[in-house]
């Protein structure tokens, strides 16, 4: 009898401490860089300031090609990651000239995972010669 009792105090304790729910934080994409005119030269590393960006986690798109262009369906675009505990970022220059656009996506989740919540900001970078 003592045994039941004490193996229902534990179930108690793990039904009770599983009904916490978590609700998901707003996410925000915003970001930006250090460029003007969002313009820069071929070859040009650049700073992607992301002290403003929220959630849980956050991936950039750097749209060089169609691979790494942002598209609603993620598992159709390759990003890198954002550590959000940084506030900045040195982004690689592109390696040839044109307008490319580089995504931001923030996401967070809550409520068991019944509730996902996405930011997505895009700007668009020139590259001259």
């Amino acid at each position: 009898m003592k045994n039941i009792v004490i193996a229902g105090i534990i179930i108690l304790f793990f039904v009770l401490s599983g009904c916490n729910r978590e609700p998901a934080i707003e996410p925000s994409a915003d970001f930006t860089t250090n460029l003007i005119n969002n313009t820069t030269q071929v070859k040009t590393d650049f700073v992607m300031y992301t002290d403003k960006i929220k959630g849980e986690w956050a991936t950039f798109f750097r749209g060089n090609d169609s691979v790494h262009t942002y598209s609603p369906d993620f598992y159709r675009a390759v990003g890198e990651n954002l550590d959000l505990e940084l506030d900045s970022v040195v982004v690689n220059g592109y390696s040839s000239a044109g307008s490319y656009p580089l995504t931001v996506v923030a996401s967070s989740s809550g409520n068991w995972s019944k509730d996902y919540f996405q930011d997505v900001k895009t700007i668009t970078i020139t590259v001259t010669e």
